[in-house]
């Protein structure tokens, strides 16, 4: 019969623990890393549903912007509009904090002048709300081209979001 030497079953038991030690070190590491890689990624979705709710209300401020300056003048309109506007550079400052690529895009779509000289602050700010304008073709069509720069914006938002 084999005789098995005791000094023998004792390096082997030692050495297998070690080798148990090493595998539940990197199954430890490869937790922590999954953990990180799962937090990362909840904080990304957060943040890009953050991004797609201000992106959305944006719209529908501006919408909401197209359909006041629709009204007849009244002191009310006049400091609805105002309200809006700076709802919109609010909502910008926000968008420019979660995404400051897209928030780029925002405000340059917010500031930016067509070729007659107009921009949503020269428009809303100052002849909408300031002057008391009632809006026309030439303001209607204005702000429809702004609607569907802004609706660009938000397809390259999506595009980024999903990559």
């Amino acid at each position: 019969m084999l005789e098995i030497e005791p000094d023998w079953v004792s390096a082997a038991a030692t050495f297998f623990a070690g080798i148990a030690t090493i595998a539940a070190a990197f199954t430890a590491i490869f937790a922590y890393r999954l953990q990180r890689a799962m937090a990362v990624s909840r904080q990304q979705i957060l943040k890009g549903d953050n991004l797609l709710k201000n992106i959305q209300s944006l719209i529908a401020t501006f919408a909401d912007i197209h359909a006041t300056a629709k009204q007849d003048w009244s002191p009310d309109r006049t400091e609805k509009l105002r309200s809006l506007s700076e709802d919109i550079r609010y909502t910008e400052t926000v968008i420019k904090s979660l995404n400051p690529a897209i928030g780029a895009k925002v405000e340059e779509w917010r500031i930016s002048s067509d070729s007659q000289g107009d921009s949503i602050p020269r428009i809303v700010d100052y002849i909408l709300g300031g002057a008391g304008a009632i809006i026309g073709d030439k303001y209607d069509s204005f702000l429809f081209s702004k609607a569907s720069e802004l609706r660009k914006i938000q397809d390259e938002m999506f595009k980024e979001i999903g990559a």
